[in-house]
Formats: structure tokens, sequence, C-alpha cells
């Protein structure tokens, strides 16, 4: 068997490589691709847990806490401790949160579409749906 007939291989080469991509691309807004993946679910208006962002972002709670105190010293990011719950918090975009989100949406868009221009919407569909079945094959290993 060779290494590049290799799945596991293949996926990782090419995740290091849409990741340094994604990195370059946002270095210069002081904003990581995990980070991105943070303004990308939370809101303005609707509060969300950390767990529940822990869940959506496929990370554990202490890396989130970890990205959530880097965001909030940079005032992207508030935290409000929950009222029903208080040993829990809700998070929610600062205004300067949701201008960087607005901001880098077009610019994160231009990125994706550079990488995959050489795909057709079916086989970018196609792709979302195997990279689907092999992440559910493994997530609970």
């Amino acid at each position: 068997m060779e290494l590049s007939n290799l799945t596991g291989f293949l996926v990782h080469r090419t995740d290091v490589k849409m990741t340094n991509f994604f990195t370059k691309i946002l270095k210069q807004y002081e904003v990581t691709p995990e980070q991105w993946g943070i303004l990308l679910v939370l809101d303005t208006e609707r509060a969300t847990s950390q767990k529940e962002l822990a869940e959506a972002i496929d990370r554990d709670q202490t890396t989130v806490v970890r990205m959530i105190y880097s965001l909030e010293k940079k005032e992207i990011v508030r935290r409000i401790q929950n009222e029903a719950d208080k040993r829990s918090h809700n998070l929610f975009l600062s205004d300067k949160g949701m201008s960087l989100k607005t901001k880098l949406m077009p610019i994160v868009k231009a990125a994706h579409d550079h990488v995959t221009k050489y795909l057709s919407d079916d086989e970018i569909q196609q792709l979302h749906e195997i990279l689907s079945k092999l992440y559910a094959t493994v997530k609970d290993e």
C-alpha cells in the first residue's frame, strides 16, 4: 500500500494545506481559523453556552474556554453569567466582534471559492457528504 492511497493521509495533507491557507488569509485580522469558527457560531442577539459552542466547533470545553478568553481580551466576545445557572456563561459577539464577522465574511467566502474553484457544485456537495461519512465513522473513537 502506498501513502498516496491512504485516505487518512490525503485528508490530513489537505487539512494542513487548507489550514495554512486560511491562517494566512486571516492573519492580518488577528484571527485564527478556529476563532473564525467561533465568530460564525456566535451572534450579538442569541446567547450560546460554552458547551453549545464546544459542540458546534467540535472542540473540548477546556480548549473552548482558552479560545473564548483570547477573544474576550480582544473585545470580540462577551461572556455573561447565566442567570438560571450561575456555573454557566452565555456567549455573545460584541459590536466589535459582529463588525469583524461582517468584514471577514466576503474575505472568507472568496478564499473558500478559491480553494474549491476546480470543483463543481455537485462535487462540493459530494465532498461534504463523503467527509461527513468519514467523520461519523471516527467521531466517537
